[in-house]
């Protein structure tokens, strides 16, 4: 199979049907992911040359895919720098094409027992999964476009290309889904799965925020007042015990993936559409715990010695010695009233944190 015929076996079942869902999902375990692996395994990896005197070629190389962990430290690009150099790394590629494989393999898996059914769900549900599965083939030949322009130098050989970000029109669009569902008709049907990453975002800063306790300082003569406590400070204050932790998905690449978001948020940054699903499945034993733990907080477990250790590094951050903040401080210190320093994490129970202690 070639490009052309690739795209051509696309378009041919572009049309969302009961029988186009079965034929590409089909199609796709068979044909589309193996021609897939091996046109990205032609694209990065470096072709050993024969020997003179050897009879026949070397065998072909053929990437395989990742681990999930290391998909998400080789895939993810969290910096302005990673955004210039991972475009010219064979690494990144293989971890791209990971998270395709396993998010592919998934809706195939779907489709497959859709078709088992007596009373297989209604057109909606061929609709979503359909659309779900073609679209991330559609974008598996930009991402063989990209590797083809950062590693091989061949610009323009899979002749792809695609809009590198949302628009905030989308995002309001995607807010209309999220509320009033795809299929209302108060909304686009159409697939916005890139919104997904801000409530995986959210969803981070909750389970964190959850197992500690941590929401914000209070202080007990204003205890109106609360002075919010970013995520960064979190991670830090866990940092020194993550030892003492255990977190069913590692902290660091929690950590990757919740800077990674950045790039949406503030920019709209939009990655592959199966990367959002692929690291949901990653973390979800940290928001469920892993099979057999009987409770969703299992997904952190430690010692009430080790959670009370974490919130006590959680202090205020002392003010700026500047000259600037000093002359604020002289000003406020003859014109204003005291401000208060006694500001601190508010008292709570362990046993009301989403953690479960160590046995």
């Amino acid at each position: 199979m070639d490009t052309n015929q690739y795209s051509a076996e696309l378009d041919r079942l572009q049309e969302p049907t009961a029988a186009n869902m079965q034929s590409l999902a089909g199609w796709t375990l068979a044909t589309a992911l193996p021609w897939l692996w091996e046109e990205l395994s032609g694209a990065v990896l470096t072709p050993r040359q024969k020997h003179p005197q050897a009879k026949s070629a070397p065998t072909k190389q053929i990437l395989k895919p990742m681990t999930e962990s290391n998909a998400v430290r080789h895939g993810l690009m969290l910096t302005l720098a990673d955004r210039a150099t991972k475009v010219a790394d064979p690494d990144y590629y293989q971890a791209q094409l990971t998270m395709l494989d396993a998010q592919a393999r998934l809706l195939c898996t779907a489709i497959q027992d859709w078709g088992k059914q007596q009373n297989p769900p209604p057109d909606v549900t061929i609709h979503t999964l359909h659309r779900a599965l073609h679209e991330m083939l559609r974008y598996a030949r930009i991402l063989l476009e990209q590797a083809g322009t950062g590693v091989a130098g061949v610009p323009g050989y899979y002749g792809a290309w695609r809009r590198t970000f949302d628009t905030s029109f989308e995002v309001i669009q995607a807010s209309r889904q999220a509320i009033y569902g795809a299929y209302s008709g108060l909304a686009f049907a159409d697939r916005a799965p890139w919104v997904s990453i801000a409530v995986l975002r959210t969803a981070i800063e909750l389970r964190l925020r959850e197992a500690f306790m941590i929401w914000g300082f209070v202080s007990e003569s204003k205890p109106e007042n609360v002075v919010p406590i970013d995520m960064s400070t979190i991670f830090e204050a866990i940092s020194p015990s993550e030892k003492d932790i255990s977190f069913a998905v590692d902290i660091h690449d929690v950590w990757k993936i919740y800077r990674w978001s950045n790039h949406y948020l503030h920019a709209g940054f939009r990655d592959y559409p199966w990367v959002p699903g692929f690291l949901l499945h990653y973390m979800w034993p940290l928001f469920v715990g892993k099979q057999g733990q009987g409770s969703f907080n299992a997904g952190i477990q430690m010692s009430e010695a080790t959670w009370k250790t974490v919130r006590s590094r959680v202090t205020p951050k002392s003010r700026s010695t500047t000259i600037k903040e000093l002359l604020k401080d002289a000003w406020r210190a003859i014109f204003s009233k005291p401000v208060s320093n006694d500001l601190a994490l508010p008292d709570c129970s362990p046993s009301n944190a989403g953690f479960v202690l160590k046995p």
